[in-house]
């Protein structure tokens, strides 16, 4: 799919493809490649890294154009187990447009995100700075989930809870070797010459490699708590699984007491105690049968098994 956008009173605006200033691809078909790649000249090897999530982020300067490769999380979904994954998007910046190749869509008309734009450089940091903000939401959800995982893991006696707390610390794994390669990428950016930032578009882009930064290290933070606590959690479990056995040995003994004295005196032998017309010795043998279950419940009580 392809779609046409152009710099309109400091926004992103649709357009038709013969003003458009902003071509962007998303999950292209291969028709649609190599009829960009016959019309921009495009390296193939760099618009397949656009779509390849194993590389990493990285600018690349060639006669016509720069090439950025940059990160961003991956859309959620329920099907990935509480496993978060990221994607790659190109941006190509000729001088006068810009080509996005993208898997997913990446929502340009939303005036929250890319507004005050002066320049097509501008617009170019706005993405950048979209990802950084899409990793920081990504790391939020991240958080809340694992505090209602760490709630859940108090009571559970099942691994479930566990391995999507497994699937967490990978994806933060995921997220950190991202993040620092995109401030790879920043930093170039920041020292070359070959693209012509005014100064607003500088201290943008200083602003983009702090929240960058900060989230870098919010990443590294979270990483460490979970990697340091996953044993711990694993112990509740156990624990957990623990205490139900012991509980059920528990009430598995408090009844094996009173039948075994129930079933002594069921056995097909004489006893002392006369059998007919009698109605004392049943009485006898129930009130023997409370003594041994009280007996055992203060035992239990006492010694806190």
């Amino acid at each position: 799919m392809i779609k046409y956008y152009k710099l309109m009173l400091g926004r992103i605006a649709a357009a038709e493809k013969s003003e458009a200033q902003i071509t962007m691809l998303v999950s292209p078909h291969q028709e649609e490649i190599n009829a960009l790649i016959k019309e921009c000249q495009l390296d193939e090897h760099t618009i397949a890294s656009a779509f390849d999530t194993e590389e990493l982020a990285r600018l690349e300067y060639e006669d016509d154009y720069a090439a950025i490769i940059f990160k961003k999380p991956k859309s959620y979904n329920a099907e990935d187990q509480f496993l978060f994954r990221i994607t790659s998007f190109g941006i190509f910046i000729f001088t006068n447009k810009i080509v996005i190749l993208s898997d997913t869509d990446l929502p340009l008309l939303d005036e929250k995100r890319f507004s005050r734009i002066t320049s097509l450089n501008m617009f170019v940091l706005k993405l950048l700075n979209y990802s950084t903000y899409h990793f920081s939401e990504h790391l939020r959800i991240i958080s809340r989930v694992n505090d209602e995982l760490e709630a859940k893991l108090v009571s559970s006696m099942e691994n479930k809870y566990l391995l999507y707390m497994f699937g967490l610390c990978k994806s933060l794994v995921y997220y950190l070797d991202a993040i620092s390669s995109n401030q790879t990428v920043l930093r170039k950016l920041q020292s070359g010459r070959n693209l012509m930032f005014t100064e607003a578009d500088k201290d943008l882009l200083d602003d983009i490699y702090i929240e960058t930064s900060q989230c870098l290290n919010q990443t590294e933070n979270l990483s460490n708590i979970l990697s340091s606590m996953m044993d711990a959690r694993a112990s509740i479990v156990s624990n957990n699984l623990n205490t139900l056995m012991k509980r059920l040995n528990v009430l598995t003994i408090g009844i094996m007491v009173p039948t075994f004295v129930v079933s002594s005196f069921s056995m097909n032998v004489r006893y002392p105690l006369p059998m007919d017309s009698e109605w004392w010795p049943f009485w006898c043998i129930i009130f023997l049968v409370i003594m041994v279950t009280v007996g055992f419940l203060f035992l239990h009580k006492k010694n806190k098994w």
